[in-house]
C-alpha cells in the first residue's frame, strides 16, 4: 500500500514537471515564432536545393572518383606534406613575392611596347653590335678582362683615389703656377737652351747621361764644407778691399818658408800630378 502511494506521488510529480516544461516551451516558441517561421522556410529551401543537387553531386563524384583518388594519394605523399608545410611557414614571404610579381607584371606590360619600339628603331645598330661582339678580338679582350678582373678592380680604386687627389691638388697647383709664372717661364727657356745645345753638339743620349751623372758626383764632392771654406778663404785674397802686397823674387823665396804657403803649394802640386796621371791613363799624351 505504501509502495502504491509512493508510485502515485512520483507520477504526479512527473506530470507536474512535464506541465511546467511544456508551459515554458510554449512560452519560448511564442516569443520566437518569427525566427522559427523563418528557420522553417530556410530549411524548406535547403531541402529543395539538396534534392536538386544530390543527383548532380552523385554524378560528379562518380565521374571524378579516379582523379579524387589520385589527388588524395598525391596529398598523402611525404613530399607534398613537406611542401605544404614549407608554404605555410613562408606564407608572408610568398605574399610579398606575389605582390612583387604583380608589380613586375604591370611594369613589364608598360615597358614591352617601348622596348619593341626601341628594338625596331635600333635594329641595324644592334646587328652591328652583335657582329662586333662575335669577333675574335672582342672575345679575346673579354677573356683577358675576366682573367685580370682583380687587377682592374685595383686599378679602378687607384684611379678613384687619384681623381680625388687631383681634385684636391689642382686648385693649389694652379695657384702656385700663377704665383711662379716668371720662374717657370725662365726654367722653360733654360731647358729649351739645353735642348738646343744638345741638338747642336750631336751627343749620344747615353754619353750625355753619363756626363750629367759625373757632374752631379763632382758637384756633391765640391759641396763639401771643408772644400768650400778653403776655396772661400783663398778667394778672399781677390775680393778684399785692400789688395795684398806685391811680392818679388826674394819675397817668393821667403814665402816658401811659411808653413801655410808650403801646404798650399803641396796641395796644388798633388792636384797637378793626379790630373796628369788620369790623363795618361785615359790615353792622353
Amino acid at each position: 500500500m505504501a509502495e502504491h502511494d509512493q508510485t502515485i506521488e512520483t507520477e504526479m510529480a512527473e506530470s507536474s514537471l512535464d506541465a511546467a516544461t511544456a508551459s515554458e516551451l510554449e512560452r519560448v516558441i511564442e516569443a520566437n515564432d518569427a525566427e522559427l517561421a523563418e528557420l522553417l522556410e530556410l530549411l524548406v529551401v535547403v531541402q529543395d536545393l539538396a534534392a536538386e543537387l544530390a543527383p548532380e553531386l552523385r554524378a560528379a563524384t562518380d565521374d571524378a572518383r579516379e582523379p579524387i583518388s589520385e589527388l588524395r594519394h598525391a596529398f598523402e605523399r611525404e613530399e607534398t606534406l613537406v611542401l605544404v608545410q614549407r608554404v605555410g611557414e613562408n606564407a608572408d614571404t610568398l605574399i610579398e613575392l606575389l605582390e612583387v610579381l604583380e608589380v613586375t607584371d604591370e611594369l613589364v606590360s608598360d615597358l614591352v611596347p617601348e622596348v619593341q619600339t626601341i628594338v625596331r628603331e635600333n635594329r641595324e645598330t644592334i646587328a652591328r653590335l652583335r657582329v662586333a661582339v662575335e669577333r675574335e678580338e672582342t672575345m679575346v679582350l673579354l677573356e683577358r678582362l675576366g682573367e685580370n678582373v682583380d687587377t682592374m678592380v685595383e686599378l679602378l680604386e687607384l684611379l678613384e683615389v687619384t681623381h680625388e687627389l687631383a681634385t684636391d691638388l689642382v686648385p693649389e697647383a694652379v695657384e702656385v703656377a700663377q704665383e711662379n709664372r716668371r720662374p717657370i717661364a725662365e726654367l722653360r727657356l733654360m731647358f729649351a737652351g739645353l735642348a738646343g745645345t744638345y741638338a747642336e753638339a750631336d751627343l749620344e743620349p747615353e754619353r750625355l747621361g753619363q756626363n750629367l751623372g759625373n757632374m752631379l758626383v763632382l758637384g756633391c764632392r765640391l759641396g763639401d764644407e771643408e772644400f768650400i771654406d778653403a776655396v772661400e778663404s783663398g778667394l778672399g785674397a781677390f775680393t778684399e778691399p785692400e789688395p795684398p802686397k806685391k811680392v818679388g823674387l826674394l819675397g817668393m823665396i821667403g814665402a816658401i818658408r811659411d808653413d801655410d804657403v808650403r801646404q798650399g803649394l803641396g796641395m796644388l802640386i798633388e792636384f797637378l800630378r793626379r790630373m796628369g796621371a788620369s790623363r795618361r791613363a785615359d790615353g792622353g799624351e
